[in-house]
């Protein structure tokens, strides 16, 4: 506080704009800039709560169809069944606390609520919403707590992160291996993506399915279809059904990697339609249904701008409006609605299946009671738990690596 008691001298009493003493317009009511902008607080469903600071959860996949023609009369085969996928996320710890002095809660306010305590708890009730919000839109890694670095929750990011599997091409053979056992089965179709100044084999394209012949746990052969991918593979299979697998023409050079979810790389440049109806078809294909689009502001703008495309702006029937903005996309494989997400950054796009995902909620949020007043002020302290559940995440699909 300054040593001098006069804050202002006027320059005149003469006219409002030079005179002190004028009482002041303030607004009674305090205008917080908050808009309901949790999306997936809102639209989450709320599961079960968690008993375990680590929980566990399994998905199941059916294997691909096959040629099923047996004899009349024959000895049973059994094959082993499926597989299961164990997911895991952690459980974040959340705080949000205050204290407000008792001087402080008795002056006088220019504004409605007169005791400024209650007033900073709500606010601290939205604060902690937003952080909870953020942890689900942004938080790309899952990790227990380990000394003094806290546990966090893996959000929306870390389960639609590529899931890749290194590989290389034999061009001779025309067969691909991986680095370790792919898990697939005859007729699963894939993806290959290259990293940096690699370059797939001639005949191949980036984000373009293929459909495998197992020949090991790591290696197989790829065909341009399902059932050229089950004849070859079949018991009666000619000589035509096992020469339809794709010639590589060359075995490709740097990194090349199997994609085994639904991600589209980038690489730097702005989405293009194509890139949705990428992800939309890995998506269909495996089963999902995504309906919405999570982004950022700017890809928003840029995504009205792509789906409108070239076609005629249309007018509303008093012919005084032009309206050119998109929110929905009709796909060949669904329908996605835009969502703008304040707290998307702009290098990435998430088409989320929404039934595949939930909170689990540790402890509900809530005020921590009983506090003990230490001094001339009171204290408040907020809590929350919880983790995000991505029940299935191969339902759901990103555009990642978009410029920032």
């Amino acid at each position: 506080m300054a040593n001098n008691p006069i804050v202002n001298t006027s320059t005149s009493q003469s006219v409002t704009y030079e005179a002190e003493g004028e009482k002041e317009d303030f607004s009674p009511i305090i205008a917080n800039i908050d808009p309901d902008h949790n999306f997936f607080l809102r639209e989450f469903p709320t599961e079960e709560d968690a008993t375990q600071l680590n929980f566990n959860w399994l998905t199941e996949s059916l294997k691909p169809p096959k040629v099923n023609a047996h004899l009349e009369m024959e000895d049973y085969k059994t094959d082993k069944v499926g597989s299961l996928d164990r997911l895991n996320n952690t459980v974040q710890f959340f705080q949000t606390t205050g204290r407000v002095s008792d001087a402080q809660r008795k002056t006088a306010k220019q504004y409605n609520q007169q005791d400024e305590f209650p007033r900073q708890k709500e606010l601290a009730f939205k604060q902690m919403a937003r952080d909870m919000e953020y942890a689900i839109a942004m938080n790309t890694v899952s990790r227990l707590e380990s000394g003094m670095t806290p546990a966090k929750t893996g959000g929306v990011p870390f389960f639609l992160q590529e899931e890749k599997l290194k590989v290389t091409f034999e061009s001779t053979a025309n067969t691909a291996t991986t680095s370790e056992a792919h898990k697939l089965n005859t007729g699963d179709f894939v993806y290959f993506i290259a990293a940096d100044k690699a370059k797939l084999p001639q005949n191949l394209a980036a984000n373009r399915e293929y459909y495998i012949r197992k020949k090991s746990d790591t290696t197989f052969d790829l065909f341009y279809s399902l059932d050229e991918a089950l004849a070859a593979d079949s018991s009666e299979a000619t000589s035509a059904d096992t020469g339809k697998v794709i010639a590589l023409g060359t075995a490709g050079s740097g990194d090349l990697f199997l994609l085994k979810n639904n991600v589209v790389d980038g690489a730097g440049t702005a989405f293009t339609e194509d890139n949705i109806n990428d992800v939309m078809e890995m998506c269909y294909k495996r089963g999902g249904d995504p309906t919405v689009a999570v982004m950022s502001a700017a890809n928003k703008r840029r995504f009205s701008a792509v789906i409108t495309g070239q076609a005629s702006k249309r007018r509303d029937q008093k012919d005084k409006t032009v309206t050119n903005i998109t929110d929905t996309y009709i796909s060949d494989f669904g329908t996605i609605t835009a969502q703008v997400h304040r707290q998307y950054s702009n290098d990435r796009i998430d088409l989320l299946d929404m039934n595949y995902w939930g909170i689990k909620y540790f402890v509900r949020p809530h005020e921590v009671t009983g506090l003990a007043k230490k001094g001339t002020y009171e204290e408040f302290v907020l809590e929350a738990s919880f983790g995000v559940k991505g029940t299935q995440p191969k339902a759901s699909g990103s555009i990642v690596n978009l410029p920032a």
